[in-house]
């Protein structure tokens, strides 16, 4: 039974890494690195990068798990009064709709600070926010759906103003995530071109060796009682799972772990192993699980989504 809990543990938590997300957490390492032996006027200046890709490439979850894999502390205050909540890398998601004030609440929530008052003005919490970020030891911030700038009434300059101080206010690195839309808010002016170098997350457009090379790892990771063969391009489940979700992490993850579920994995006392054995009624499991993740959602819906990048 032990086993079986194990490989419903694993299934309900893929995380799914391949060599782009591996690059961007090399990147970030480097930077934090090299901050700590930064010493004077060079302590100013961070580098920072943007993150872009369309939706469903796994941009979020990338962050996320950066954040999770440089988990934060407790330690003294310089006084030895109180405890403060160290915290290396911060994740958060722009506000939408996308406001000046809401931004530095937002950064206030995600370091953990109480619920402050509605009427609270742009500049008690931008002083707010700074100051948390300096107290709680922030090095990366990530700041995700920057799209959301584009819909909103702020003017994107000035909204890029208000991101750009607080790299320069509170001396951190910024990590900005979104799709190919918000590529003219990176490029309004060569300074902010230059600001933020771009990594771009791509989408599988094709079924090849790399996709091959990612489902072979996805099954290493899960680590089934039988072996399947998802990256074999003989047993056409490649294929498969690349037609199902054109290549997009965030599709293709679901519908693995909801694949399991059909086959009982997360049922209680779930114990006939045999099940997991890929058969030919497993391919008729996988629509299945793919139909349950996407709906009823067409061919033609997919592909003017996937144009128009979600």
């Amino acid at each position: 039974m032990t086993n079986q809990l194990d490989f419903a543990y694993r299934v309900a938590n893929l995380n799914i890494t391949h060599p782009k997300i591996t690059q961007i957490w090399s990147v970030l390492d480097s930077i934090r690195t090299q901050n700590k032996y930064k010493s004077g006027a060079s302590k100013s200046g961070n580098r920072h990068i943007s993150v872009i890709g369309p939706s469903g490439v796994g941009k979020s979850q990338m962050g996320l798990r950066y954040t999770e894999k440089n988990p934060g502390h407790t330690e003294l205050s310089e006084d030895g009064r109180e405890e403060v909540d160290i915290k290396p890398v911060v994740y958060l998601e722009l506000p939408d709709p996308f406001t000046v004030r809401e931004l530095y609440q937002n950064i206030t929530y995600a370091l953990g600070f109480p619920e402050i008052p509605k009427k609270i003005t742009i500049g008690d919490a931008q002083r707010q926010a700074f100051h948390l970020l300096k107290k709680q030891k922030v090095e990366v911030l990530i700041l995700d759906e920057l799209d959301y700038i584009l819909t909103s009434n702020v003017p994107q300059k000035a909204a890029m103003n208000a991101i750009k101080k607080i790299a320069n206010k509170a001396n951190i690195t910024l990590v900005l995530m979104g799709t190919p839309e918000v590529e003219p808010l990176i490029k309004i002016n060569f300074q902010n071109f230059r600001r933020y170098p771009k990594l771009y997350m791509h989408q599988f457009k094709e079924c090849n060796e790399e996709w091959c090379n990612l489902l072979h790892d996805i099954e290493e990771q899960l680590s089934p009682p039988y072996k399947i063969g998802f990256g074999d391009k003989e047993t056409g489940i490649p294929e498969l799972l690349h037609g199902m979700s054109k290549g997009l992490l965030g599709i293709l993850t679901p519908v693995i772990q909801e694949y399991y579920s059909l086959l009982g994995v997360f049922k209680k006392g779930f114990e006939d192993i045999s099940k997991l054995k890929f058969t030919d009624q497993s391919f008729e499991y996988l629509l299945q699980a793919y139909k349950n993740i996407n709906g009823d959602l067409t061919d033609e819906e997919m592909e003017t989504m996937l144009q128009r990048g979600f």
